[in-house]
């Protein structure tokens, strides 16, 4: 089903605007709102709290965690998987980031860091150390970063103690002005130490706030109020609470208006004993659509205000903004009114000519210093035809630009002079798909999803966004020859398939255990060229993984070569993939390195070849056929004989492999 929504009241723009005022927009400016209990900070960036954020990051290792940035644990650690790490990053980037993306907006305003390095520890290699610098970002409500503000905002940095350095670093904090937002982004800038920038690592990144509330659904009528007053009345115990006779409401495109309000009656139970009462009033001109009131009893009243609510309106080009004739107060007694009288600062034309304006105006109220705050939000009148079409994605891409999950479209379609009849997408900008629910692209590369809609008098309205699409990790084939019987030379072949992003680096690790991440083998490398490894008596790995600029990891492949055996036979196989006629044909060649003749079977699952008396030095190759447009990853077995104690047994493994 395409989503429809009647009216004007869906217009993107003005969605925007009324949710900002209400504070509620994601990334919106940063909002004075009074605290109150139930506001208090907490760490809202923790895994397992609600509205817990999804965590993306520029980069992790296959022995690091981006899970472990969010995961509440901020002790001391040596343990890799506890952390967020981005050692072998490709390109040596200059920075390192991570992201948290929130389903419903958050009101954020301070971040704790828990930092990670290994430079002058016992056993470090200084490949990780404390950035140079750290920021924070929002994403506004127009989907651009922008950096945190406020007047005492820094960053500190702990200072390693270099006579008794530790990995684990002491808590660091940013404290800015609060911010409404969908999405907090973590900047570390790699340090330069002996010309290399060094990677960073984290072992927790708190972000403390609150949740902003849930927006309430648009109305329906586009004569309806968007919001409406909270209205708020005091009263001791056994007296009857004085209701206002009007409350005010805001219209689609403003202003601020007052209208007659009639209350539903109030049972003289509900006032006899101190506590809160809800009343619900029917305003005058607007069928369907309530007010609501509290009353608070309490059996003296206090004259001390603890804190005055945020205000809001809105207004059009040109139009004097109307702002509320009271503000609603807080007293210390726990008790509220909205009836406070409060004298608004005057406003300068200026300051509301133009649409898309924000702006505050402060208001001085008696008896509370800080006074009040209004903000004015100056919106476009509607005067559109077309249906309003707009194109959501279930998540935002990774830091790379790239989606390296397929994601998730929805249509919205709002009617404006007419109603919509049709909604329809397409993915190549030529066929055309009816829209009936949400859709995953599925395809890669660089994608441009097209959204139409036409109404029941024949306007269309349109929207384009193009995302690019990686959701294939890249793969790597092993080839590796015997040298002299002593060492393997190692050739790797890294590939990603098109139309991904491209293979960005290779690394590559060996040692004595068969675990990709065993603490016995050596640190990885980067892949630039073939390289040595030094056979053993027992058995050595290589471990090897690729990455692509989308983010990507493959899965380690791992290989183990041949151990050193004092009468083994020289032989030095190779596999090779091929495609003839359409079909895969795996091509075996067997070098007799050795100085004498050798016999040497060649078996695979599409065949089997024995070669007798290869001479040294010569090769004896085979190529089986497989009949098949792919083969899934195998083995070729090799196996060899020379005089009555030379032998030779290997299995060498090749990888998938396609010709469709």
């Amino acid at each position: 089903m395409h989503t429809l929504r009647s009216g004007r009241t869906g217009v993107k723009r003005l969605a925007v605007a009324v949710a900002a005022a209400l504070a509620l927009v994601a990334g919106g400016a940063a909002v004075s709102i009074p605290a109150t209990a139930a506001d208090e900070p907490f760490n809202v960036a923790l895994a397992s709290g609600e509205n817990a954020p999804v965590t993306e990051v520029s980069y992790v290792p296959g022995w690091n965690s981006a899970a472990a940035l969010n995961n509440g644990v901020v002790g001391p650690t040596n343990t890799l998987s506890a952390m967020w790490g981005t050692w072998g990053a490709p390109g040596s980037p200059t920075q390192d980031i991570a992201t948290y993306t929130w389903e419903r907006p958050v009101t954020v305003s301070s971040s704790k860091l828990y930092l990670w390095q290994n430079h002058l520890t016992p056993g470090g290699d200084s490949g990780v150390m404390i950035p140079a610098a750290w920021k924070v970002e929002y994403r506004t409500s127009a989907g651009e970063w922008a950096p945190v503000t406020g007047a005492n905002l820094s960053y500190p940095l702990p200072v390693l103690n270099t006579a008794a350095p530790v990995a684990s670093q002491p808590v660091v904090q940013a404290n800015w002005d609060a911010v409404t937002t969908t999405a907090v982004r973590l900047v570390l800038d790699r340090v330069v130490f002996s010309g290399q920038r060094k990677a960073t690592s984290v072992i927790e990144w708190e972000v403390w706030g609150v949740n902003a509330p849930i927006v309430e659904p648009e109305p329906e009528d586009p004569n309806a109020f968007i919001d409406s007053e909270a209205v708020a009345v005091r009263t001791v115990t056994g007296t009857a609470p004085q209701l206002p006779e009007q409350a005010w409401v805001i219209g689609e495109n403003g202003p601020l208006t007052y209208v007659d309000v009639e209350w539903a009656p109030v049972a003289a139970s509900s006032y006899a004993s101190a506590g809160e009462v809800e009343v619900v009033g029917d305003p005058a001109g607007y069928d369907g659509q309530t007010v609501s009131a509290t009353v608070y009893v309490a059996d003296t009243l206090s004259d001390a205000i603890d804190s005055v609510g945020y205000s809001a309106t809105i207004t059009t080009p040109g139009v004097e903004p109307v702002l509320p004739d009271s503000v609603r107060a807080t007293y210390d007694d726990g008790t509220a009114s909205s009836g406070v009288d409060v004298d608004w600062a005057d406003i300068e034309p200026a300051a509301y000519a133009a649409a898309d304006a924000i702006f505050d105006v402060a208001g001085t109220v008696a008896g509370y210093a800080p006074g009040a705050i209004a903000t004015v939000f100056v919106v476009e009148p509607l005067n559109q035809t077309e249906p309003i079409v707009a194109i959501e994605f279930d998540s935002a891409p990774q830091g790379s630009g790239w989606y390296t999950t397929a994601p998730t479209v929805t249509l919205t379609a709002e009617e404006t002079a007419s109603p919509v009849a049709t909604v329809e997408y397409s993915l190549d900008g030529e066929t055309w798909q009816p829209y009936d629910e949400p859709f995953t692209v599925d395809a890669q590369g660089e994608i441009t999803v097209s959204a139409r809609a036409t109404s029941e008098d024949d306007a269309v309205g349109e929207a384009s966004e193009t995302v690019k699409v990686d959701t294939i990790a890249p793969t790597t084939g092993i080839d590796w020859i015997v040298v002299d019987g002593a060492s393997a030379t190692v050739t790797l072949t890294p590939s990603d398939a098109e139309p991904g992003s491209g293979v960005t680096r290779t690394v590559w690790s060996d040692g004595p255990d068969p675990s990709p991440t065993g603490a016995t083998n050596n640190m990885y490398a980067t892949y630039d060229e073939p390289f040595s490894v030094q056979l053993t008596e027992e058995p050595r790995y290589v471990h090897v993984q690729a990455q692509d600029a989308a983010g990507n990891v493959e899965e380690h492949v791992t290989v183990e070569l041949p151990t050193l055996v004092g009468d083994t036979l020289d032989l030095q196989p190779t596999v090779l993939q091929r495609c003839v006629a359409g079909k895969v044909v795996l091509a075996v060649s067997v070098r007799n390195a050795d100085d004498v003749a050798a016999d040497i079977t060649v078996s695979s699952s599409f065949g089997k070849k024995t070669f007798t008396g290869v001479k040294a030095g010569a090769t004896a190759s085979v190529a089986f056929t497989t009949r098949t447009l792919g083969v899934s990853g195998g083995e070729i077995a090799v196996t060899g004989t020379a005089g009555p104690d030379a032998t030779y047994e290997e299995d060498v493994a090749y990888p998938a492999f396609s010709c469709g």
